[in-house]
């Protein structure tokens, strides 16, 4: 094999790599109609999550009724970004 020949296989062969690569890649995150699916089922659990915890159905989580879930009882504070003392569905994003 001459020097072009070695050149060209390696070249091919590392772009062969780099293709099976982001191929794999691809594979962990999944296609975007497969990711949108499971953002649509997260925000859907969201939904229902906050409106068993809302107690007195006001539309908000007051810091007793995030209580009742032990990851917003320790997390509630962080949520909270703007500190008006409560939870509101877009705090769960």
């Amino acid at each position: 094999m001459n020097r072009v020949s070695a050149a060209l296989t390696g070249a091919l062969a590392a772009a062969l790599a780099i293709a099976a690569a982001a191929g794999a890649a691809a594979d962990l995150v999944g296609p975007p109609a497969a990711r949108a699916s499971e953002q649509q089922q997260y925000q859907q659990r969201m939904r229902q999550l906050f409106q068993q915890l809302d107690r007195n159905g006001d539309g908000r989580l007051e810091r007793r009724e995030a209580g009742a879930n032990a990851y917003l009882q320790r997390h509630f504070d962080r949520l909270d970004r703007d500190g008006k003392g409560h939870l509101v569905p877009a705090d769960l994003r």
